[in-house]
């Protein structure tokens, strides 16, 4: 067994022990947990151990994370692998609504090598035609919505789209800062983008979140120390 993988029966281990059992109440029955679920690099486990705390079982405090990432307000409700448009099928990492019930969409990455392509098919074109195009003329280069270059950069335009069909979205890309191969596509494709779109796209590294939570002494002691085992498990050392 490989020191970073656990027991398939051990898979809720790797949520962090204050909140583990609201957390596997709260997965049982409305998420389908990833096929690595297990693997102590799993982004899906990161997301869990990281907003459920602050969006579910404190509510209150996550206008911290918030800000931590880089936004303002607070969750007034929130839902992890959240399907935005079913017919159109993406599956947005950590969902949320502000009070003013404006959606923040947030695609969380670990140690992934890459985001998420498609091979082309006749599927992909239909939903290139149909889905994105009327939505993104206006707001990107025009390259971008060529069948190579949007497929090669699939992943990322899926969430850019989410932002320019309504102007009030807004998206998140959270990141380890060291991930290296993620940050140079994401940068190239949001380079392309019209500034009033790109004003409501941010990118953020998981680095950055943990230590601007560490040092907000408006969180209270219970979930200091929790943002302590989060950077133990998740915050890489630097270079």
């Amino acid at each position: 067994m490989c020191a970073h993988i656990l027991p398939k029966e051990l898979q809720w281990l790797n949520i962090l022990e204050p909140f583990r059992k609201e957390i596997r109440a709260y997965a049982g029955g409305r998420l389908k947990l990833h096929k690595y679920f297990h693997h102590l690099n799993s982004s899906q486990a990161f997301a869990l151990n990281l907003f459920f705390p602050f969006f579910e079982a404190h509510r209150p405090e996550s206008r911290f994370l918030i800000a931590a990432l880089g936004l303002s307000g607070e969750a007034a409700d929130w839902a992890p692998e959240y399907v935005v448009d079913r017919e159109e099928g993406t599956n947005v990492d950590v969902a949320w609504r502000d009070k003013n019930q404006a959606w923040i969409f947030c695609e969380v990455k670990l140690t992934e090598q890459e985001f998420g392509r498609a091979a082309g098919e006749e599927r992909h074109h239909l939903k290139l035609r149909n889905k994105y195009v009327p939505f993104l003329p206006d707001h990107c280069a025009s390259e971008l919505l060529e069948s190579a270059a949007f497929f090669g950069s699939y992943q990322i335009l899926r969430n850019v789209w989410l932002a320019a069909r309504d102007p009030g979205t807004r998206v998140l890309f959270l990141m380890p800062k060291q991930n290296e191969v993620l940050w140079e596509p994401l940068h190239k494709v949001l380079s392309c983008l019209a500034p009033g779109l790109r004003a409501r796209i941010n990118a953020v590294s998981i680095e950055q979140v943990l230590e601007q939570l560490s040092g907000d002494d408006r969180l209270t002691p219970q979930m200091r120390w929790y943002v302590s085992q989060l950077a133990e498990k998740y915050a890489l050392p630097a270079a």
